[in-house]
């Protein structure tokens, strides 16, 4: 599912995105890393044995120019499509916010591309709100 993930995002929003991430050693180390360790929640929704949405997400370093003691960032999340709008999405959020509340977090980050306003409805939806926008510029290579 995070191969799905990665190929949309590269597809409709970031030609940057590697759509074979998971499959790449870093992402085996990453998501092998998410599942062992006791500061990450790796979620799956299923509907009738089948595979239909995960969730990823765990603690990170605040930015030391904040004041914030604890932060938990929504890494990545992927629903089919055909399951999307039945709440599937809802439910893994709101399982990773008990998650993060049990763990004493402060704030819960997660990080959309800008132009996948769907995603962005979505998690404002749920009350999250703006904070920062990155910018960037691809140069041209001489």
């Amino acid at each position: 599912m995070n191969q799905a993930l990665c190929k949309k995002e590269n597809i409709d929003f970031d030609p940057t995105i590697n759509p074979d991430y998971s499959f790449s050693e870093k992402g085996a180390a990453y998501f092998k890393y998410r599942i062992e360790s006791g500061d990450s929640l790796t979620l799956l929704a299923k509907e009738n044995g089948e595979a239909i949405g995960y969730l990823v997400g765990g603690m990170v370093t605040p930015d030391d120019y904040r004041t914030i003691a604890s932060v938990a960032e929504l890494e990545n999340m992927y629903v089919h499509e055909a399951m999307r709008g039945k709440g599937v999405g809802v439910k893994l959020v709101e399982k990773f916010e008990d998650w993060c509340k049990e763990k004493g977090v402060q704030v819960i980050r997660v990080v959309a591309s800008a132009e996948n306003s769907d995603s962005i409805k979505f998690y404002q939806a749920r009350g999250a709100k703006p904070v920062s926008l990155i910018l960037e510029k691809v140069l041209e290579s001489k």
